[in-house]
């Protein structure tokens, strides 16, 4: 059973806690968990933690037993509209069960819940998961531009063909290892292809590539993607938009990873060219509302991403800047 709500993402972390440790319970990583998951939900966004605005991350010490179920939890932070939301869905978690030695085992280990208020139904990764509101559409362009070009009509095809497979799966919310082998696919032919006059569509597959490893929990191998979508950016091809896709993925994902300063300067040039964008736009309501969206989403993260700098007043202002873009 999936819940419906307005989770952007849910991510592992390794801390320190140990409130839940018990004799012969493992102790396992972050991937560990990650990889041991059977069946999972997502939260429902708490109407008042909604309308106050409260975003965060809720960080619970898991101890897993030896059926698959969380036999306990405990919350170690997290802002308390939101504490219930996170532990009432991941009650409904089943993993499968660890072992040590041949043997069944429990284990311990800590899972934090990230809440991130936001509409955007923009593909760039924007902490996991996006899930639209109810009864909101989601429509899906996907530009001739993308499109492949070149001499190599096979190759072009191909692309073009798995491109479109992997982009399906992320805009489906299919968030498992074979949209990640199909983005990765894309990315690897789209690395073939030649650079001129494939400069969006490399970007875009690298994107998606990083979309669909960040939202499995490979924040790693997610980085690496982000970081070839920002090296075709700076050849200066692309437009306003596609640049703050770029910038904004690789900042996203340096932030789930903990590297707030690299996440800080990347996101800082995301909004840079959401503005560009969004001025682009003149006196159109729609589509400027529709190119403000991703620029909101990356200025609340980049709040959060401020807020861990100990940077409070640079933090509002960009709260500041966000809540005037949505009036």
């Amino acid at each position: 059973m999936r819940c419906r709500g307005f989770l952007l993402s849910v991510l592992l972390s390794v801390g320190t806690a140990s409130a839940v440790r018990a004799q012969s319970a493992l102790e396992v990583d972050a991937k560990a968990i990650q990889q041991h998951i059977d069946h999972k939900a997502f939260p429902v966004y708490p109407p008042i933690a909604k309308a106050a605005q409260v975003e965060g991350t809720v960080v619970f010490d898991l101890r897993i037993g030896t059926s698959g179920k969380i036999e306990s939890m405990i919350v170690v932070s997290g802002p308390p509209m939101l504490q219930q939301a996170a532990a009432d869905c991941l009650k409904q978690w089943t993993f499968r069960p660890f072992e040590k030695d041949g043997s069944l085992v429990a284990a311990h280990g800590q899972y934090s819940i990230i809440f991130v208020l936001g509409d955007s139904a923009n593909t760039t990764v924007g902490h996991g998961p996006r899930v639209p509101q109810q009864g909101q559409i989601q429509t899906v362009e996907v530009k001739s531009e993308n499109a492949a070009s070149g001499p190599d009509t096979v190759l072009n095809d191909k692309f073009d063909a798995v491109d479109s497979a992997c982009k399906n799966g992320i805009l489906s919310k299919q968030f498992n290892d074979d949209t990640v082998s199909k983005c990765l696919r894309a990315a690897v032919l789209a690395d073939e292809l030649p650079t001129n006059a494939n400069y969006i569509g490399k970007r875009s597959a690298f994107v998606y590539a990083a979309t669909a490893y960040a939202d499995v929990g490979d924040f790693k191998g997610a980085l690496l993607w982000a970081a070839k979508a920002v090296e075709i950016v700076k050849l200066g091809h692309d437009g306003n938009s596609g640049s703050s896709a770029a910038y904004s993925t690789k900042g996203t994902i340096e932030g789930l990873m903990g590297d707030y300063q690299a996440a800080d300067g990347d996101l800082s040039l995301s909004e840079d060219f959401g503005r560009k964008e969004v001025v682009s736009m003149g006196g159109d309501p729609s589509l400027r509302q529709h190119y403000a969206t991703p620029l909101v989403r990356d200025l609340r993260y980049h709040a959060l991403i401020l807020q861990n700098l100990n940077r409070p007043e640079e933090a509002q202002k960009k709260l500041d800047e966000a809540a005037q873009l949505m009036k």
